[in-house]
């Protein structure tokens, strides 16, 4: 029999239990379904072992197997596994326009209409200032790489209570110091009546008689249906795309834009080589993101940079080398390398920048998604400008040289793909109205990564959680 309620929830991450929390306040009947398990501190473990990570993280690669995004599969989603920075977008971000002179936020989302959102997720989710005394000494390096060139940088913003800098929140934190959504959005929204459903992965979603049925599997392999009122998906800007291109037999009016103008946030990996002896750390100590932030580089770049603490596991990944120089090929000479440079002569660095979204996601023979990430000319254009007027002024100006991070090249992948299934005000290319409500399915709502139009400039959690509480509100106010 098909069970019925109010609102079916796809995701429990940012954009899955915010929703959850402001509809349970409103009284509605809420079902999330999450097919990810249930962690708690005492399942994690600090290793970075490769079958652990894995039942962890979903990873997937570009078509070419050039680039590779990852995403968390666990109740609460990436606010979980994430490196912990809460940052607003700079203003800037919300006039971006693409290539073709389309602005891709729409009109009546700027930094002031958000700000009111982002504060609530700040207050609820205990984001502060990180203090002095907080900075690693990865973090230290950094800022005084950017002193020494007349640069500034300060401190980021982090929801963290008596973290312990043991360097392992990308595998999940034993200590609970990382205050993820398991802490108050889903407890408060479980309080008022809402249910989680783990390990159940939402297959379909059927448009019938101006209701909307979710077909899904449950751990046990079962088949079941939901018929709800409001469908909130958030199941992350690769899966989310996926899922709705799955349904278009049922869904025949979807916009042929879902899939479209999916990005990477403008994310480039890049890392510094420093002269022997410049600085006193250890890579791999202190917290994921190391803290320190340079906006110093916004007003001419429109680029954030940060840095972070590396483990050795990741270097399996890369393929460092000297710009400009043969590559090391993978073997003993690169172990070599690596073991003089790695310890405390090797700072990793990421940019986060505004591009356009020129990527896409499809739904393959079996519906599972496949990217498609070109490193289209002005991506290759934004990347060179990236290491050549910005990474290379910090690097040389300390003595040091810049390192590819791919075969000659700069890894622009891994952690925060956004804008596959974006909302806007022009329908020809947004597939979502500004409330993220998907253009011709009033009741279908998109409130993760893939609703977010446009780059964030900083990590994008933040960004997602305050349009997701938005989106809520409005819901609320109109269902």
């Amino acid at each position: 029999m098909r069970e019925q309620t109010d609102v079916v929830i796809i995701g429990s991450g940012f954009g899955g239990a915010i929703p959850a929390l402001r509809l349970a306040e409103a009284g509605k009947r809420v079902i999330v379904l999450e097919r990810g398990k249930k962690y708690t501190e005492k399942d994690f473990e600090q290793r970075w072992d490769i079958k652990y990570l894995m039942n962890l993280y979903a990873v997937y690669y570009n078509d070419d197997l050039n680039v590779f995004f990852r995403t968390c599969r666990m109740l609460g989603g990436g606010s979980v596994l994430y490196s912990g920075a809460m940052l607003r977008p700079p203003s800037e971000v919300f006039e971006y326009r693409d290539s073709s002179g389309y602005k891709v936020w729409p009109d009546e989302v700027t930094r002031e209409t958000l700000d009111p959102y982002f504060e609530r997720v700040e207050r609820m989710m205990e984001v502060r200032q990180a203090t002095w005394d907080e900075v690693p000494r990865s973090g230290a390096v950094f800022a005084m790489l950017l002193d020494n060139i007349g640069r500034t940088c300060d401190r980021g913003r982090f929801p963290y209570v008596n973290c312990r800098q043991c360097g392992f929140c990308e595998a999940g934190c034993i200590f609970g110091a990382k205050r993820h959504l398991g802490y108050n959005y889903i407890p408060a929204a479980q309080a008022l009546g809402a249910e989680f459903r783990t390990e159940c992965e939402a297959l379909y979603i059927k448009h019938e008689l101006g209701r909307y049925v979710v077909e899904y599997r449950t751990r046990e392999n079962q088949l079941r249906e939901i018929e709800c009122d409001v469908c909130v998906v958030a199941a992350n800007a690769i899966e989310t795309p996926a899922l709705l291109l799955r349904s278009r037999q049922y869904l025949r009016n979807l916009s042929d834009q879902v899939g479209r103008n999916f990005h990477n946030n403008g994310d480039v990996a890049f890392f510094i080589e420093l002269p022997e002896g410049f600085a006193d750390f250890t890579v791999y100590k202190g917290r994921t993101n190391a803290v320190m932030i340079t906006y110093d580089y916004w007003d001419e770049h429109r680029i954030t940079i940060h840095t972070g603490c590396q483990p050795p596991v990741i270097f399996a990944a890369l393929e460092l080398c000297p710009v400009n120089e043969d590559m090391i090929p993978f073997g003993l000479q690169y172990k070599h390398y690596l073991k003089e440079i790695y310890l405390n002569r090797l700072i990793g660095c990421l940019a986060i920048g505004l591009v356009d979204g020129e990527g896409r996601i499809y739904a393959g023979p079996n519906g599972r998604p496949v990217i498609y990430f070109p490193l289209t000319e002005s991506l290759h254009a934004y990347i060179q400008r990236v290491v050549n007027e910005v990474a290379r002024e910090i690097a040389e100006g300390n003595g040091g040289r810049v390192l590819y991070t791919m075969k000659k090249g700069f890894e622009h992948g891994d952690a925060h793909p956004l804008a596959s299934v974006r909302m806007g005000d022009d329908p020809a290319k947004a597939p979502c109205t500004p409330y993220g409500e998907l253009r011709g399915y009033p009741g279908i709502f998109i409130t993760d990564g893939s609703s977010i139009p446009g780059s964030t400039g900083v990590n994008p959690a933040l960004a997602i959680a305050g349009n997701a509480e938005r989106i809520a509100d409005y819901i609320v106010k109109n269902y």
